[in-house]
């Protein structure tokens, strides 16, 4: 009788722990949407709108009660593992603005999940067994970007949060994309919706605490200042170590060309300056402003590889060579970094700068600065 007692009291809780989950990503959603509005914060609120909209979908008892909001919610929820990707994306990536592309994935989710409640059967089963299959390709695919880039992160508040909170949220996506798959075939899993609930409360509360107490550097706009400029002076809160820690950097990567080595990383980088890693990111990041060391490298690459193309007497050398003496480790990669950089290919730009030398050769100069 006791027992019975307290069974029936799960539905109540599960009510309330699933709306204690919409208002912490509501919250978290309303903390973030704050200007500057990077490419992470837009899609950082698009995706708490869409946890929190997963949230209510994933309760039966709940949907009476959401009336003509029903359809948006149910439109959030069925995208939000492609917003969900978009957000690790923008945030791991630091892309200066936000590319339609990115919101692709989601946009396939809506046309497959609506595709899904339009058809009957065996083919309704079909469309829900590809919208699982997409979304777990994405989560795939995050912890994928998760796990590659920590070693180059150089935003520390960003590096601690790859693992605990991201990684969580990415698993636990994964498990319900699971479960639903389960359902397509065996039936509906009710006794699991109050530990997601619970789940989803956790990891509601696990956001506020780190995306909020880390928000001014985990999405800061990508501003970096280029290798071939560098800040003459180190800010007045670097220390005289510090100092000549960005003299020597600056030094070892100028004149010693040390971004050629293809291997290059942040560990190397600092035994050769004879400082603590954890400075040397420090410093990269704080006083160079860069994000992430791969950016901050490629920078110094992509301007060895300029002066060359845009130099008569390299006229006959390969693209390829060039890129490869510069420190890339193969053409695809430094054809893409080239265009992010200049928005044309190495081939275009050398095209243009041997027309401007040959016209003006002090444009030789300014196109390599």
């Amino acid at each position: 009788m006791l027992f019975r007692g307290m069974t029936s009291y799960v539905p109540i809780l599960e009510i309330l722990t699933r709306g204690g989950a919409v208002g912490a990503f509501v919250g978290v959603a309303i903390a973030i949407a704050r200007p500057p509005l990077t490419p992470a914060r837009i899609t950082g609120v698009l995706f708490c709108l869409a946890a929190a909209a997963h949230t209510l979908t994933q309760s039966p008892a709940i949907k009476p009660a959401l009336g003509f909001a029903w359809p948006a919610i149910w439109t959030f929820s069925v995208m939000g593992a492609g917003l969900f990707w978009a957000f690790a994306t923008e945030l791991f990536g630091d892309h200066p603005r936000l590319e339609p592309v990115r919101l692709a994935p989601a946009a396939l989710l809506l046309a497959i999940g609506t595709a899904a409640s339009l058809a009957e059967g065996a083919s309704a089963k079909g469309f829900l067994l590809a919208h699982n299959l997409v979304g777990a390709a994405l989560m795939v695919h995050v912890l994928v970007v998760i796990w590659s880039g920590w070693r180059h992160d150089l935003v520390e508040s960003r590096r601690r949060l790859r693992g605990p909170i991201l990684a969580a949220a990415a698993l636990y996506a994964v498990a319900v994309i699971s479960v639903e798959t389960s359902e397509i075939f065996w039936g509906p899993a009710h006794e699991l919706s109050p530990l997601a609930a619970a789940v989803l409360f956790v990891l509601g509360l696990a956001g506020i605490g780190a995306l909020l107490r880390a928000d001014p550097d985990l999405f800061a706009p990508a501003t970096a200042v280029g290798p071939m400029t560098p800040s003459p002076q180190p800010a007045p809160a670097v220390s005289g170590e510090g100092v000549a820690i960005v003299q020597k950097l600056d030094r070892l990567m100028r004149e010693e060309r040390a971004y050629r080595e293809e291997a290059l990383t942040i560990t190397a980088l600092a035994l050769k300056l004879g400082v603590p890693e954890y400075k040397l990111r420090r410093l990269i990041n704080q006083q160079l402003g860069h994000r992430n060391f791969s950016t901050y490298v490629n920078q110094w690459r992509l301007a060895d590889a300029k002066e060359s193309l845009a130099d008569p007497a390299q006229r006959g050398v390969p693209i390829s060579t060039i890129g490869l003496d510069a420190g890339f480790q193969s053409l695809g990669p430094f054809n893409r970094a080239f265009k992010a950089e200049t928005g044309l290919t190495p081939s275009e730009f050398r095209a243009n700068a041997l027309c401007a030398a040959a016209s003006d050769p002090s444009a030789v100069v300014q196109s390599t600065t």
